[in-house]
This record gives structure tokens, C-alpha cells and sequence, in this order.
């Protein structure tokens, strides 16, 4: 019986990848560098440091990986403002996990502040158990770091926990921790390999109208 619904932020609980990927391709365009689509897809889920260091490596940059990122984060946390937006049903989902009195927590590759930021943006501050974030951990997705700290925070064995989540490495970081994990993929990541997942969903609509199953397993 699951007791815990652990949620991935980006592309999951909210539409952000757009401008996450955007403010990746302001700041390396002002090096130059024109970011590949098979190098964004691969940075799906990956904490913010991970990412910077990947990018540093394929394209030869001459920048440390934490100030890359660093810079990458205030970028976008100044143009937050209007382009964050909740994925349709996630209310809904939200509203029927509370009517089963679920425990809820999220469980995230971004750093504190903006995970703070974004969930002030879609009016979700507060209204989680807990929240992890890629600062609170030493390895990201795909270990299953954040996931076992979430699981943690709120008292949940990961045997009881669902992760929700839309990228391959979440994937793999969710049944990498021993969780079931239900994927729910967006225009961005559908194309992407989520066949480790144990079920795949079309939309958070559909995760609330299968919550019942999904919380009996």
C-alpha cells in the first residue's frame, strides 16, 4: 500500500524546461555556443552542476562548472517572472491526494532557491510535507539520493513510496531507491526512453484518475 507520493519539479509538477533550456542557450550563446537538441535531451533530470559539467565537456568550455551553473540559475531566476506554469491536473491531483491523506513531498535535481521560487510562483508554498532539493544531496539522478531523503523527510519506508516523474534519470533514480514509479512524460521527454518505469501515464489527470490502483499495489 503506497503512503507516500514523492514529486519531481520540472517538467512534472510544472511546465519549466522551456525556460530552463532557454536560459542555458542565453548564457551559452553569449559564449558562442549554440546549444544541440541531443545534448539538451540528455540533460533532463540531471542536477544543475551535472548538467554545467556536461556542458563544459562537450563544448570545450573554459568556464568551472559551478560557476557555469551558478550563472544559469540567477539568469533564469530573473526572468522567472510569467514563465512558470502548473501542468494541467496537477491541482486536481493534488486535491484528490490530500482527500486520501497522502504524504507528499518533492523531490528535486534544482537547487533551493529555485525550487522555492517556482513553487511560490504556481502558489504551492507549503502545501508539501517536505522538500528536497539537488543541494541536499551528494549524488544526483539517476542515484536515488534525493528520492531516500525525501522518503525520509516523510516517514515512508521507499517500499510505500510512488514517485511521480517525467525524465529517464528520475526514472532510474526512483526504482534505483526500491519505489514504484509512475512516468509522466511531457512534450519534451516523451520521446525519451522511460521503459524502466512501472507504468506510464499521459498527464496528471490521468495519475488521479488511476490513483487508486496506483496507491493499492
Amino acid at each position: 500500500m503506497i503512503r507516500a507520493i514523492l514529486f519531481d519539479l520540472d517538467g512534472l509538477l510544472v511546465d519549466s524546461e522551456p525556460h530552463s533550456l532557454a536560459s542555458w542557450r542565453a548564457i551559452l550563446s553569449a559564449r558562442g555556443v549554440r546549444l544541440d537538441p541531443a545534448v539538451s535531451e540528455r540533460m533532463f533530470g540531471l542536477r544543475q552542476i551535472e548538467a554545467a559539467r556536461m556542458l563544459v565537456e562537450v563544448y570545450s568550455l573554459a568556464d568551472q562548472p559551478s560557476l557555469l551553473g551558478r550563472e544559469k540559475e540567477e539568469y533564469q531566476l530573473r526572468h522567472l517572472d510569467g514563465q512558470i506554469k502548473p501542468m494541467p491536473g496537477l491541482y486536481e491531483l493534488l486535491n484528490e491526494i490530500d482527500r486520501r491523506e497522502l504524504r507528499t513531498a518533492v523531490a528535486s535535481s534544482g537547487a533551493r532557491p529555485y525550487v522555492n521560487a517556482v513553487l511560490q510562483a504556481v502558489g504551492l508554498t507549503g502545501c508539501f510535507r517536505a522538500i528536497v532539493t539537488g543541494d541536499d544531496v551528494v549524488n544526483g539522478k539517476p542515484a536515488p539520493d534525493v528520492f531516500l531523503a525525501a522518503a525520509r523527510a516523510v516517514q515512508t519506508d521507499p517500499q510505500y513510496c510512488l514517485v511521480l516523474e517525467d525524465a529517464p534519470a528520475g526514472v532510474q533514480a526512483a526504482k534505483a531507491a526500491g519505489m514504484r514509479c509512475a512516468a509522466v512524460p511531457n512534450a519534451h521527454t516523451r520521446v525519451l526512453d522511460l521503459s524502466s518505469a512501472d507504468i506510464i501515464l499521459p498527464s496528471l489527470l490521468a495519475v488521479r484518475d488511476t490513483l487508486a490502483s496506483l496507491v493499492a499495489e
